[in-house]
């Protein structure tokens, strides 16, 4: 692609109007508009998510992550002064140990402690351990006198721009409903820190229409952390760090997807942390490639430069991201062009799209 540079940056950024970021979702999940892109005509339809099963077939097998939102915010005050203090918490490293994120307005050595309330009226003591990196200056280790999780201390972490539209409101808690609303109807295990967006779209009537249609479904686990939101703050994509996220593949979908692979059925995976899994977990010796069960942390890094060679994926259902992240380099590696995948995106944007979690979707296909 003469004139592009695969690694720069600001390769993958556009400019996204506000009115187009979906900070509600729509009351029913299936009617999300649909772009369909087939990545080697190079050609976009206009569809929504309930046209799934006419769109695909049965040599298809859908592959989903059923990992689900944990309540991971904690809104805190620091010791002696009462400053507010924010631990965002990403994954256990102990039996009262996290590593996290924070937020304060104070500067955060090992030693800086904190206190967290409880619904039951008490507190948990916390004391940062370690800093774990200097890049941003925001991920910690820190331990808590007992575990915040069990003690249901925190909040559910919801992004940003629905954080803002919810105060708009006069919202505070967000209510089981609200949690049930952000999660997937199929999500299980607890250990994510944002939705897998894409798998949001679905419905319980929309997945028993697509097994009529003889479509399988099976799940995976990655539950989401910093490697799949941390911004790429580098000019260089290279120099971008990926953190590992845990991923879990029951032995019996390992063998069940082995023998779809196998068998020569198409693989579609829901959203990016579901193809990262695939990709991420595949043993090349083989051919096929086989999927190796049990869990593992995955940090794969996916982008047009990486050299990827897609061995799982043949086709990927997902919403759209952010300009300049992780999340938009790996569907342009789908996609197979940068500035393919961009003119994408314009014409989403120009046909008014929603983007993020509650979002519209794109479907990529290689037909």
């Amino acid at each position: 692609m003469p004139g592009v540079d695969l690694f720069r940056t600001g390769t993958y950024h556009f400019e996204l109007p506000a009115s187009l970021i979906a900070d509600s979702p729509l009351k029913a999940r299936d009617h999300a508009r649909l772009l369909v892109v087939n990545r080697i005509q190079r050609t976009i339809e206009h569809k929504h998510i309930y046209d799934l099963p006419g769109i695909l077939g049965p040599r298809y097998l859908l592959v989903a992550n059923n990992t689900k939102v944990f309540k991971a915010r904690l809104l805190g005050e620091r010791e002696g002064t009462g400053g507010k203090v924010e631990f965002f918490l990403l994954s256990k490293t102990g039996p009262l140990a996290w590593q996290g994120m924070m937020k304060t307005g104070a500067r955060v050595a090992p030693g800086f402690s904190f206190t967290v309330p409880t619904p039951s009226g008490g507190k948990i003591q916390a004391k940062v351990i370690s800093r774990l990196e200097r890049e941003g200056g925001a991920l910690f280790e820190a331990s808590f006198s007992e575990d915040p999780v069990e003690a249901n201390a925190g909040e559910v972490p919801l992004p940003p721009y629905i954080v803002q539209r919810r105060e708009s409101e006069g919202k505070n808690a967000v209510t089981s409903d609200e949690l049930a609303n952000y999660n997937t109807v199929f999500a299980k295990e607890s250990g994510s820190v944002a939705a897998p967006t894409a798998g949001r779209h679905f419905t319980l009537e929309l997945l028993n229409q697509l097994r009529e249609q003889g479509i399988h479904w099976e799940e995976i686990t990655l539950h989401v952390g910093i490697g799949t939101f941390k911004p790429v703050s580098c000019s260089d994509i290279r120099d971008h760090s990926m953190h590992g996220e845990m991923s879990l593949i029951p032995r019996d979908v390992a063998e069940r997807l082995n023998e779809a692979k196998r068998s020569g059925r198409k693989i579609l995976a829901v959203g990016t942390t579901s193809a990262r899994t695939l990709e991420g977990r595949a043993l090349l010796s083989s051919d096929p490639p086989w999927l190796e069960p049990g869990s593992k942390e995955v940090n794969l890094y996916i982008h047009p430069g990486s050299g990827h060679e897609w061995k799982w994926v043949d086709a990927m259902l997902t919403n759209f991201h952010l300009p300049g992240s992780t999340l938009l380099m790996m569907v342009a590696a789908r996609i197979g062009d940068p500035e393919f995948t961009l003119q994408v995106y314009q014409k989403a944007i120009q046909e008014r799209y929603r983007f993020y979690s509650y979002g519209d979707a794109m479907l990529i296909l290689d037909r």
